[in-house]
């Protein structure tokens, strides 16, 4: 299979960024002939010169792929930056899963981004930049870091994904599926707690420790996209799902988000693309009201146009041993799965693997 490459040439230092943001999800297409990727969870391989390394564009690199994860009770950063310069870039480091080139090259009037996908391995993400300088490469690195951001969690959330698929959970996938008309890769492990009315909980929990991963997902009729997807709103209503299905260890505790006493915490919101869908996306922390349990969640808000009802995927993490930021991407790779599945697909076959590029446009700002 012909690898696939998008350059895109920037003629001004306007900020580009990610305008759709999608997943394949479950498209089925043959696989690339290649090997699969190395390297760990959340790794980001930095190929560049000791002396950009060194310089104002290696700073700037740390900065922006070191930056705090947003949302999590303790300070992770968004990659694990492993630094290579270009001669040591052998066949050795070529599998990596995530590799991010970084050349000068004064001849060029205008920096360069190359984004190409699965060159040595699957599933694979290779970004190149070239600046006529280091100031210019730099400020490419800074202005389109949430695009970079974006664009290497696809591939991350793919690698899951196929990973999930390979050992489905057959109870909570059907749940799923009877109770929303979605398809979601749960894989082993996740069991449903609670089935209420168009509710339900799925929880993985470990055996000897405190620790949990859970999906829960919820609809209610879709009336009128300025109130549904009101951020306020989208936020009461996590919380009043929460108070009213996931309870605490202890008599009157109840799970609720950081809006009061002892802090206020405002989650944070975005619009991104899920399978061709709009959704609203809010990241926040969780705490258990009259307990000292917490931990960060993520909610997707989309529509069922053919039912008319309004979506809420939400998934979180308790974990107060380890770090979140890996449990948590594992939880979001079953979220950003979720899709309604096309009638005339093959549910067997869909269910096999899945493959194809996440369908990702990178488009300048405008002026």
């Amino acid at each position: 299979m012909n690898r696939r490459k998008k350059q895109i040439h920037l003629f001004s230092f306007s900020m580009l960024m990610i305008a759709l943001l999608g997943f394949a999800a479950c498209t089925t297409v043959e696989r690339p002939s290649k090997p699969s990727a190395s390297g760990r969870a959340g790794e980001l391989l930095a190929v560049m010169e000791p002396r950009l390394w060194d310089g104002e564009v290696g700073e700037t690199f740390r900065q922006v792929f070191r930056a705090e994860v947003p949302m999590l009770p303790q300070r992770e950063p968004m990659f694990d930056v492993i630094h290579i310069p270009k001669n040591n870039f052998t066949s050795v480091f070529e599998p990596h899963r995530h590799i991010f080139k970084v050349e000068l090259d004064q001849t060029l009037e205008s920096p360069t981004i190359e984004i190409t996908r699965d060159v040595y391995s699957y599933p694979q993400l290779v970004v190149t930049v070239k600046g006529p300088s280091p100031a210019e490469i730099a400020r490419i690195l800074n202005d389109n870091k949430e695009g970079f951001y974006d664009r290497y969690l696809q591939v991350e959330y793919i690698r899951l994904q196929n990973a999930y698929r390979r050992m489905i959970q057959r109870t909570s996938y059907n749940v799923v599926k009877e109770s929303f008309g979605l398809e979601m890769i749960v894989p082993e492990g996740y069991y449903p707690v609670v089935e209420g009315e168009d509710f339900v909980w799925l929880r993985k929990s470990a055996t000897n420790e405190e620790f949990d991963q859970a999906l829960m997902i919820w609809s209610m009729d879709y009336t009128d996209p300025e109130v549904d997807f009101d951020e306020d709103v989208i936020w009461d209503r996590r919380d009043s799902i929460t108070e009213r299905y996931i309870p605490g260890q202890f008599p009157g505790t109840y799970m609720a988000t950081y809006r009061g006493d002892p802090l206020k915490l405002r989650p944070q919101f975005r619009e991104v693309t899920l399978n061709g869908k709009y959704a609203m996306e809010m990241r926040g922390l969780w705490r258990m009201e009259g307990d000292f349990m917490g931990g960060p969640f993520v909610t997707h808000t989309f529509v069922d146009e053919e039912n008319s009802r309004l979506i809420m995927v939400d998934g979180w993490v308790f974990a107060p041993k380890y770090e979140k930021r890996d449990y948590m991407r594992q939880v979001e790779g079953i979220m950003w799965s979720a899709r309604f599945p096309d009638p005339e697909e093959d549910e067997e076959e869909e269910l096999e693997g899945i493959e194809g590029e996440p369908e990702v446009e990178v488009v300048p700002e405008e002026d």
